[in-house]
């Protein structure tokens, strides 16, 4: 035997041992002997095989099976290239050529084989059709910001657990870790969109969201930020939807509230000079106020901060005499100081004998009412009702908490709870995404609101008063 024949036969032989140990082997010795050139052929479709060039194998298996009459390599050939398009993922090819295998060569020794790569090529297809079925939540947030990305994957994961539990369309989500660039962000909402998500809670940061729109936008995939709150990330986009409540937002919501709940016309606006946040909230109070046919009552600027407990000095009397109310566009982070302002400014008009109704676009938690009586009321809308004696917020807390083994949910675990179950109950809908997202009704969550206007801006928020023994809900 020359060497080459030796070569061929050591190769021929380990291929058979591949697929059952012992090769199909009085079958390849009835046959005649390859041709030189087929022979080259499959050494040349293993080499690719084996470096995974499995496109390649294939057609080179292919073509040594065809070759007539039947030879050593036929059946050996015919496998691998099944094999190769299993490799491939062509799963249904795979199935039709292994069976027209079975037929031709019904007792060949490969046929375990080749009946067992069917059932694994079905159990691939199957396996495949489930994922199809699957609704594809993608969630990109940043694993820099690892306590706060933990706490909205665990309100998220809960929300697709829970639905997971009564509906027959299950939801698999698909994390990417944004990192803290705009860069970074954009790929991994590239790779989201490329595993045909439904849609994308994420990302966190506004200038993340604006740079992934980039992507999402022509896939028509829908991006729903869920704390960024910068005014503008929504202008020019369709499928861009903002959960954080902006501050222009807020300034119409009171303004909504004061004229639908509390009936108010003539109200005047104090807000901090020099302050862009302050100047946010003023704004959608007064395009809230020009929608309904008003205007302010008056507008004033504090210059300082003696001036709060001066107004009465500032405002011209008759002007502030016939203000039913008084929006305090003040900014929201600073809590006490905050309070302590409105708290000077309501003392200064109260000294006089005037009570207009206090309205503000956030908590005023230090602010003392009490020697006033019923005499003077405030309001305040907010985002969250915090709130834990609730008996939907009690269940959540005792269900959350069971779940994941005695772990609290903190506010973030709230956001991406709400976010989650509000955007699952529109998915659940046939149609498209976008449009019922404009179109649904207000979602009333365990602890916020969410309901998109036509800015796709969230509208939903709480109309609190605030009273001695604390904020009471009114709508």
């Amino acid at each position: 035997m020359g060497i080459d024949q030796m070569k061929h036969t050591l190769i021929l032989l380990g291929l058979l041992v591949l697929f059952i140990g012992k090769g199909d082997l009085s079958l390849a010795i009835a046959q005649s002997v390859p041709s030189t050139e087929a022979q080259q052929q499959f050494q040349s479709a293993l080499e690719a095989f084996e470096s995974n060039r499995y496109g390649e194998a294939y057609y080179g298996f292919l073509e040594v099976s065809d070759q007539k009459p039947l030879h050593q390599n036929t059946t050996a050939s015919m496998m691998m290239a099944a094999k190769s398009l299993y490799r491939m993922g062509d799963y249904s090819s795979a199935i039709t050529l292994l069976n027209d295998f079975i037929e031709q060569f019904p007792n060949s020794r490969y046929l375990d084989n080749a009946q067992d790569l069917i059932i694994s090529s079905r159990e691939q297809l199957d396996s495949i059709k489930r994922e199809q079925e699957y609704i594809r939540l993608g969630l990109a947030l940043p694993l820099t910001e690892l306590s706060v990305t933990r706490s909205l994957f665990q309100g998220v994961q809960f929300a697709v657990d829970t639905y997971n539990q009564t509906s027959q369309r299950k939801v698999k989500i698909l994390f990417r870790d944004t990192g803290m660039s705009s860069n970074s962000a954009l790929v991994a909402v590239q790779s989201l969109t490329n595993e045909n998500v439904s849609a994308i809670i994420g990302p966190l940061f506004s200038d993340q969201v604006d740079a992934s729109a980039s992507v999402t936008e022509p896939q028509q995939v829908v991006l729903m930020a869920p704390l960024a709150t910068d005014t503008g990330i929504t202008d020019g986009h369709q499928y861009v939807f903002q959960v954080n409540t902006t501050l222009p937002e807020r300034g119409r919501a009171i303004a909504r509230q004061a004229i639908d709940y509390l009936n108010l016309s003539q109200i005047g606006i104090v807000i901090e000079a020099q302050d862009d946040q302050s100047q946010e909230m003023m704004q959608g109070f007064v395009e809230e106020l020009k929608a309904h046919g008003l205007v302010p009552h008056f507008v004033y600027e504090v210059q300082s901060m003696v001036d709060w407990a001066r107004l009465p000095q500032l405002i011209p009397m008759d002007t502030l005499a016939g203000a039913e109310g008084i929006f305090f566009a003040l900014n929201h982070t600073h809590e006490t100081s905050a309070s302590r302002r409105v708290q000077d400014a309501v003392n200064s008009v109260g000294q006089i004998g005037m009570r207009p109704f206090v309205l503000s676009s956030f908590p005023l938690k230090f602010l003392d009412l009490s020697r006033y009586g019923n005499t003077l009321s405030a309001y305040y809308v907010d985002a969250y009702y915090e709130n834990e004696r609730r008996l939907i917020t009690q269940q959540f807390i005792h269900q959350f908490e069971e779940f994941y083994g005695g772990i609290s949910p903190d506010q973030f675990a709230y956001v991406g709870y709400d976010v989650t179950e509000m955007l699952l109950q529109v998915l659940a809908m046939d149609g498209d995404l976008m449009d019922h997202l404009l179109n649904a009704s207000l979602y009333d969550g365990v602890r916020m609101r969410i309901q998109f206007g036509e800015q796709r801006r969230n509208m939903g928020v709480y109309l609190f008063e605030h009273t001695p023994v604390g904020p009471q809900l009114i709508r």
